[in-house]
């Protein structure tokens, strides 16, 4: 078995509403709704949606950095759709990179390197 590089774990727990979570991941607390419960803080779908949208940002960011090449901004747009017919899982989900400050052939590499991660 190959050396762990990154372990994550985070905690998630019920609470006295309905539908609400208190999770934890080291020292940060936040809460999570269920669209279907109180649904006034993030939701479970988009709290999913973030941590692919975050991803896709730091990994062609950091890949940037490694290589020594140009970034400027990022901006990652993710829209995910269940139907009745696809629950639980999405119909789809879309993205959209967004880059300032480089080139439009930059920009198709990054995301092709993100493709291929």
């Amino acid at each position: 078995m190959s050396d762990v590089k990154s372990r994550y774990s985070v905690r998630s727990r019920s609470t006295d509403v309905p539908g609400r979570t208190l999770n934890q991941a080291r020292a940060n607390h936040w809460v999570i709704d269920s669209p279907s419960g109180p649904n006034e803080a993030v939701t479970t779908g988009e709290s999913f949606m973030a941590g692919i949208a975050a991803c896709g940002v730091t990994l062609i960011e950091l890949h940037a950095q490694q290589k020594g090449l140009p970034f400027g901004s990022l901006e990652v747009q993710i829209e995910g759709v269940r139907t009745e017919a696809s629950m639980p899982d999405f119909a789809t989900i879309d993205l959209q990179f967004q880059f300032a400050g480089i080139s439009q052939e930059q920009a198709a590499y990054y995301v092709d390197v993100w493709k291929k991660h």
